[in-house]
């Protein structure tokens, strides 16, 4: 897929953008092969996506994914993409997140991934691929340009708070609520069938996507990339699935690290 100016364009300023058709047919079957092995063969962060929920699950980075991923990550559109996002970038991989909801399981919590992650700068991207045909009501929801304000102390996906922090540090501001005060903010969302990729910044807000009566499956793929403008960074408590990996980097320093592959030169 080439993009044009006014591509880029929204997504430096929305931190979000639809991506209809990227993925064809094959992609996609290698796609869901990959989220299928995932789910087969859960690694050691896999756990329920919402507390008290039965019917929700969640793995990311596990450490035998990286063969089975690779002609994804490698091979896909995905790179190619991110890398005119970023106006020539080079391109890494970070990692895989697989969600799988089913029954009547609630929304995700409005959240923003950085917040989870010892990295920050510009270059820094999730593609999100659903494996359904999603209507806008069940699809993710997002916060315009929020990726361009504040990071938030972010959710701790409590069922009874969704704004409980998971830091203690009170130097992190707290998420607002967004679900109680939804017209005090630009949200948007987009319908989405099998092919089709989200891409939005990982400080973007975003939540949603329940699961009802009328979508009673959503099966979806996370990967997330990183390009030049991405430094090592700090945070109140051991941020992310690869903290132990990489907590030799200093605040500040260029984001690399052999765990990560270089996808787009």
């Amino acid at each position: 897929m080439q993009l044009c100016e006014q591509d880029i364009q929204r997504f430096e300023q929305d931190g979000v953008i639809l991506l209809p058709g990227l993925l064809n047919a094959e992609w996609v079957d290698t796609c869901l092969n990959a989220w299928t092995w995932s789910v087969t063969h859960p690694g050691p962060l896999a756990s329920g996506l919402l507390p008290g929920s039965s019917t929700a699950f969640q793995d990311l980075c596990n450490p035998k994914s990286l063969p089975i991923y690779g002609s994804v990550i490698h091979g896909s559109p995905l790179g190619d993409v991110a890398r005119q996002l970023w106006r020539g970038s080079p391109v890494w991989y970070m990692y895989e997140q697989v969600f799988h909801k089913g029954g009547l399981a609630g929304r995700t919590p409005w959240h923003q991934d950085t917040s989870y992650l010892a990295v920050d700068g510009s270059h820094l991207i999730a593609f999100w691929i659903s494996f359904e045909n999603l209507p806008q009501s069940h699809g993710l929801e997002f916060v315009r340009g929020s990726h361009r304000g504040t990071l938030f102390n972010t959710s701790r996906f409590d069922a009874n708070d969704p704004t409980l922090p998971i830091y203690p540090s009170e130097s992190v501001p707290r998420l607002p609520n967004v679900e109680t005060d939804r017209s005090a903010f630009d949200i948007i969302s987009f319908a989405t069938k099998p092919g089709d990729v989200v891409a939005f910044h990982t400080s973007t807000l975003h939540g949603g996507g329940a699961v009802d009566q009328s979508v009673t499956e959503r099966r979806t793929l996370t990967l997330r990339f990183f390009g030049e403008d991405s430094i090592s960074a700090v945070r109140p408590g051991a941020a992310g699935p690869f903290y132990e990996d990489i907590k030799t980097l200093r605040a500040g320093e260029r984001f690399r690290h052999v765990r990560f592959p270089q996808v787009r030169h």
